[in-house]
């Protein structure tokens, strides 16, 4: 009687390589943009919560004057109500001051508008302002905001 003898094919073929260095590299890459985007948001995130603070700050500050004041003056980057409080924004330093005080950094562009709407016979003075906070083009913070000036 003749014993065949079986050939092992254990092991991996040339083709069966390639295909899993192929798929290998793919998973890599994919891992590689996805990681590069998270990253990237994580820096958006960390900056415009900096940002954020630097608002945050300037509006506590304008909100309470708005309560006090009926009246504002607006004179290019100079906010001056009533009460003798004025707020400047400086392009020198990217900074906007309330008094001799800086309150807010890395402004890029503030501007003030006022205008007057009448409501029930009541005259509402409205503060429109437009800041833009931060220190690129994918870091900004950019709020429009109307503050409405004490009329009661």
């Amino acid at each position: 009687m003749k014993v065949k003898q079986i050939k092992s094919e254990k092991g991996v073929t040339l083709l069966e390589l390639t295909i899993y260095i192929i798929v290998l590299f793919i998973v890599l890459g994919t891992l590689t943009i996805i990681s590069n985007f998270f990253n990237d948001n994580m820096d958006v995130v960390r900056y415009s919560a900096k940002y954020a603070g630097e608002f945050d700050k300037f509006n506590s500050a304008f909100i309470a004057d708005t309560k006090e004041n009926s009246s504002a003056n607006i004179n290019g980057n100079i906010i001056t109500f009533i009460n003798g409080t004025t707020y400047k924004y400086s392009e020198e330093d990217s900074s906007i001051y309330r008094g001799q005080v800086k309150i807010a950094t890395n402004v890029k562009s503030f501007s003030a508008k006022k205008k007057i709407i009448t409501i029930n016979n009541l005259d509402k003075e409205i503060i429109s302002i437009n800041i833009i906070i931060g220190n690129s083009s994918n870091n900004l913070l950019n709020k429009s905001i109307d503050y409405t000036l004490k009329y009661w």
